[in-house]
This record gives structure tokens, C-alpha cells and sequence, in this order.
């Protein structure tokens, strides 16, 4: 099965749609089809003979992932054998720059600084991410190369319990974590890394933080402590490919034993107050 999400495409209409050697040479019908976003899923599977679901989606920032829950569900409701899932952002044309301006959501600097005091905003980029994924039985007895184990998922949507269409909101985001920890039969104290979307904006890091708090919560007087990292320092905001980089890369901490530090960071955004959290 296979379930990818890509971005607006504007390669058709940036590098195609004025080429009129390449549109008689192949028909502006099958260029359109070959640039058409909502045909990535069904073009792997033609492309590599696969017969389960292909499925494209759409679902913004969070696309992969939601893609990969997808996966999971049919995985574990038998509809296919083996799963491919993720998403892809590609920008054209690649030579542009942006007008900054305070508040937004875009960087003063071109640095993405998740959780920093001086994190101004995110930076978006391109990338393309997919994970391989089998139910673990089968994995085990075919000797699989298991990089980590996924014991649950949990989507929603927060409706209109935000401040603008764009905005984050604390309780979606705080059930949505609930759900896939529940799901997974997990506690929260077991927990020791969080990959977290992290842009790195001066709105969404401190909902995304006081979330995690509320689905974090614990019973203990001096519960463990919990690192808090974000991909986006990196390679920045990969935005329908965003969600499953930020799996990868969690899932090569669990592998590895080791969790990569994140860029650019100095001191914590006050705004966060970690102090009053779990999180460092």
C-alpha cells in the first residue's frame, strides 16, 4: 500500500506549461497528469507494481504523518502486507527569498531556533521523506531491519478552538498526543524523547509546549525528565514532508541510542517556561 501527500505542485505552470517543444513531444494531457498532486500514491504503485491501497492525501503540515497513521491502520486491519508512507514539498522556482516581517511566521534571520529565547520564526524548504512499514510479527520473522516500533497513532482536528485558521491550538494538539498514547497502552513517565513540530514561531512553540505539558502531565512528585527536539533546526519546515523527517529522525534516535542535539539553540524561550515542565 502506499499513502504520500505532496504540496501544491508549480512545476507544471513554472517549468511545462511555456515549454512548447516538451508539451507536443509528450501531450499537455499526460503533462498535466504527470504533474498532478493528487496522483503521487497511484504513480508508485504503477511505477513498482504494488496492488494494496495508494492513497494521496492532504492534510498541510502534518500530511506524512497523518499518511503513516493511515499506513498503520490498514497494516494492522490486514488491507495490505507491507506499507509505504510519507509526503514531499518541492518549491518552484527554488531562487526566492521572503520580506520578514514581526509576529509572522517566517525567520529574521533565515535560522529555524526551535525553543530558543531568540527564535523568530521558521524557514520553508524542500524535502522528501518515506518509511517502510510492516506489522512487527511479521518483521521479527523475516528478519526484518527494524529501526523502531510505532505502538500507536492519534489524529484529530481542532476545529474552531484557535485563534485563526493557521493557528495552533493547546487542546488539539494536547489530544491529539492523548490518543496515540492511549492507543499505544503507553505511559506518559516512560517517555524520554519527543520529537516535536517545533517551528520555531512565536506562536506555535509555546502552545506546542504547554500541550505537551497538559498530555505529559504526571502523578509523581519528581517524575523523569523528557528531552525536547525539532528536525526543523536542520533542514527547516519540510512542510508536507515535515512530519515524517521528524519520524525518521526519532526512530534513528531509538536505533542508535542517541538523540542529535538541536541547532542554533542557547538559551530556552522564556515563553515556554520548561522550568514548570518535564521538558528540557
Amino acid at each position: 500500500g502506499v499513502w504520500v501527500g505532496t504540496n501544491w505542485n508549480r512545476y507544471f505552470e513554472t517549468n511545462v506549461q511555456s515549454n512548447a517543444a516538451v508539451l507536443e513531444r509528450f501531450g499537455e494531457f499526460n503533462a498535466r497528469i504527470a504533474n498532478e498532486f493528487d496522483f503521487p500514491a497511484a504513480r508508485i504503485s504503477y511505477k513498482l507494481g504494488l496492488t494494496g491501497p495508494s492513497i494521496a492525501l492532504a492534510t498541510a503540515c502534518s500530511t506524512s504523518l497523518v499518511a503513516i497513521a493511515q499506513a498503520v491502520q490498514s497494516l494492522n486491519n490486514y488491507e495490505c502486507d507491507v506499507a509505504i508512507a510519507g509526503g514531499a514539498s518541492i518549491s518552484v522556482p527554488n531562487i526566492t527569498g521572503y520580506l520578514y516581517q514581526e509576529g509572522s511566521m517566517l525567520s529574521r534571520d533565515g535560522h529555524c531556533r526551535p525553543f530558543d529565547s531568540h527564535a523568530s520564526g521558521t524557514t520553508f524548504n524542500d524535502g522528501v521523506g518515506l518509511v517502510v512499514l510492516r506489522r512487527a510479527e511479521d518483521a521479527v520473522d523475516e528478519s526484518a531491519d527494524i529501526y523502531a516500533l510505532i505502538r500507536g497513532v492519534g489524529v484529530n482536528n481542532d476545529g474552531a478552538d484557535k485563534a485563526s485558521f493557521t493557528a495552533p491550538s493547546v487542546q488539539g494538539q494536547a489530544g491529539a498526543i492523548q490518543t496515540a498514547l492511549a492507543n499505544a497502552g503507553v505511559e506518559p513517565d516512560s517517555i524520554g524523547y519527543v520529537e516535536a513540530h517545533g517551528t520555531a514561531t512565536p506562536m506555535g512553540d509555546p502552545i506546542e509546549v504547554e500541550a505537551l505539558r497538559r498530555a505529559y502531565a504526571s502523578q509523581l512528585t519528581a517524575p523523569p525528565r523528557c528531552a525536547l527536539g525539532s528536525v526543523k533546526s536542520n533542514v527547516g519546515h519540510l512542510v508536507h514532508a515535515a512530519g515524517v523527517v521528524g519520524l525518521i529522525k526519532a526512530a534513528l534516535a531509538v536505533k542508535t541510542g542517541k538523540i542529535p542535539p538541536t541547532l542554533f539553540f542557547e538559551s530556552p524561550n522564556p515563553k515556554l517556561r520548561l522550568d514548570s515542565t518535564r521538558f528540557f
